[in-house]
């Protein structure tokens, strides 16, 4: 931020704090006069009883007189005043319950009463689900019976099945669309390969020549085989079902690796303590703002991106370089990036940390140290730019709360009054540009 949009900021919350004392003050002016001098009454609330939802009525002593009131919604109005004789009468006693004892409490027989009547009132509800469930299984037993298979069937039928002609092994692998000879795209070897014990089971058994899926998928699913450099040179090989979870887990990895060393993590947070300084918590929505960050990582790490698709992207797939080369050298512009942003107390923490041999130079570093120091740099830079950010809308929120306070409006919150103000403040002051300005320059 330069020196004429810091005083152009300056200028325009003088501006806007002006007119806000010009409005409290208007709205003072028509406010209805109140407040107590040295000399006035002594108040107390005597009694108060609800009657209902935000309703009740009061008893207000003042000086020697008491009167009703009604407190509500619409204000408070006052019903009657008070004979101060009845303050003293005492309350009229209640009539005793039937069943009550003369100090109000239930009597035994009564009490049994109720629990003997509770108690056969469960024992009905548990003999009418008892009578209501035995009444659904009648209704169900009947077509069980129908649906079940007899037994003399079931019997009568084991010995066709031994009387069913065989089937031969060649015929039943060609007929049975479970068979290997049947998949598409099945190599010959695997499929012979598989055949063969389905076959031979099938001449032992007399029973049909089908596949078991756990013979059949290991020989139709492809294989993978992915290999990081030469094997001469520690290259990195990945195969079979270990090397699919390592690939993908490293996949899923890769964006956070992304964001964790470009600009996005300062824009976000900047960002975000934008919103809340305002007061607007829904707008911009999340989604928005999260993208408006990935917009503006984007814009700041084009340079290192060109860079590293000139020096290690570009010749890898011109075939120029190999993979392991390719990845050394791509990872020098975003080392660079790094280093330019990071401080230097948070480099050697946190190489002390990692109990580490010293370096000579800053580029040895390693690139986990290194990503975990830029991450904390990033993370203080952000807060300090919240920091400056917050300044000018705490501002208008100290005027505001404190004018209510003495206008002795304690029911209307703040917030709500500052926001018009705060909203009139950063469109005056172009405040999405100076922050956006900010934050691209705080990377150069």
């Amino acid at each position: 931020m330069t020196i004429a949009s810091f005083i152009g900021v300056l200028g325009m919350l003088g501006l806007v704090l002006g007119l806000l004392v010009f409005a409290l003050r208007w709205l003072r002016r028509f406010a209805p006069a109140g407040g107590t001098g040295k000399g006035s009454l002594p108040l107390e609330v005597v009694q108060r009883i609800a009657v209902g939802p935000r309703q009740g009525i009061a008893i207000v002593r003042i000086g020697s007189q008491t009167v009703a009131v009604s407190v509500g919604d619409g204000g408070v109005r006052a019903l009657l005043e008070v004979d101060p004789s009845l303050e003293e009468a005492p309350p009229a006693p209640a009539a005793p319950r039937p069943g009550a004892s003369a100090t109000g409490r239930p009597t035994f027989g009564a009490a049994l009463t109720g629990e003997l009547v509770r108690m056969a009132q469960s024992v009905a509800r548990v003999a009418l689900f008892a009578a209501l469930g035995a009444t659904l299984l009648r209704a169900q037993a009947p077509a069980a019976g129908a649906s079940a298979p007899a037994p003399a069937s079931r019997m009568a039928a084991r010995p066709a099945a031994k009387d069913a002609p065989k089937v031969a092994p060649k015929d039943a692998a060609k007929a049975t669309p479970g068979a290997p000879n049947a998949k598409p795209g099945a190599g010959p070897a695997a499929a012979k390969a598989v055949a063969k014990p389905v076959a031979a089971r099938a001449a032992a058994t007399g029973l049909p020549a089908v596949a078991r899926i756990d013979s059949v998928l290991p020989a139709l699913t492809p294989r993978l085989d992915l290999s990081v450099g030469e094997a001469k040179d520690g290259g990195l090989r990945l195969s079979g079902t270990v090397g699919i979870v390592v690939m993908m887990g490293l996949l899923t990895m890769l964006p956070m690796l992304v964001l964790m060393m470009t600009g996005f993590t300062r824009i976000l947070i900047v960002l975000h303590f934008l919103r809340q300084a305002i007061g607007a918590q829904s707008a911009p929505p999340t989604q928005l703002v999260a993208g408006l960050a990935i917009l503006l990582t984007g814009f700041v790490m084009a340079p290192t991106i060109s860079e590293a698709h000139r020096v290690a992207l570009g010749p890898w797939m011109d075939g120029r370089m190999a993979q392991a080369q390719m990845l050394s050298e791509g990872v020098k512009p975003f080392r660079s990036f790094m280093l330019h942003q990071v401080r230097p107390s948070d480099l050697s923490s946190f190489m002390s940390m990692s109990r580490l041999e010293p370096v000579a130079r800053a580029e040895e570093v390693p690139l986990v140290v290194l990503t975990s120091a830029f991450v904390t740099s990033e993370l203080r830079t952000a807060f300090q730019i919240g920091f400056a950010l917050f300044l000018p809308f705490i501002v208008i929120d100290v005027v505001v709360a404190s004018v209510l306070m003495s206008m002795g409006m304690l029911m209307l919150p703040p917030a709500m009054v500052s926001l018009p103000f705060k909203l009139l403040l950063f469109v005056l002051v172009d405040g999405w540009t100076l922050v956006i300005q900010g934050l691209v320059q705080s990377f150069r």
